[in-house]
């Protein structure tokens, strides 16, 4: 019985570990911006920002819903930009696309198996910026890694924002 609760005590302690494991250290993500291939924005010369954070589950009405939790905005300097609501409703399961003025920005979002990441982004005119915080993205086709950024725990989270920008 010793064995056991050892063994348990042991696996718990591995997980712990294990999910706090970025919270634990700083995380140092490279820019991420528009992807080569970006879909065009539809904001007069402005850029949009479209961020999938870890969603948290809804419930009503016997149905569950999986909205994308908020995340801020920051300037480059610190200065708190924008709150990011990012969803419609509860029941939206899509995040919110942001349009912002071009430039560098820092969003600090929650991302699956990392928790909390602050992640710099380079908005451009007329493109938009997706960050994925969540297992799954995939760029399609042959990709180097090197084109992408890679959070911590292994997924890649969007594509390396180029040096010029």
């Amino acid at each position: 019985m010793k064995a056991i609760k050892y063994i348990h005590s042991m696996a718990m302690a591995g997980g712990l570990v294990w999910l706090t494991g970025c919270a634990l250290q700083p995380i140092a993500l490279a820019p991420v911006g528009p992807g080569p291939f970006a879909a065009e924005a539809y904001s007069n010369g402005q850029g949009d920002l479209e961020v999938y954070t870890e969603t948290q589950e809804y419930y009503e009405d016997d149905l569950s819903f999986f909205p994308h939790t908020d995340y801020e905005i920051y300037t480059t300097d610190g200065r708190h930009l924008r709150h990011v609501w990012n969803h419609q409703n509860h029941e939206d399961e899509h995040p919110a696309v942001v349009t912002l003025a071009p430039g560098k920005y820092v969003v600090k979002a929650w991302a699956v198996s990392c928790g909390l990441v602050t992640v710099p982004v380079v908005i451009k005119p007329d493109e938009i910026t997706r960050v994925t915080l969540q297992p799954g993205w995939n760029p399609g086709g042959t990709v180097a890694k090197s084109d992408l950024v890679q959070i911590p725990t292994g997924y890649f989270v969007g594509w390396r924002a180029s040096p010029q920008s």
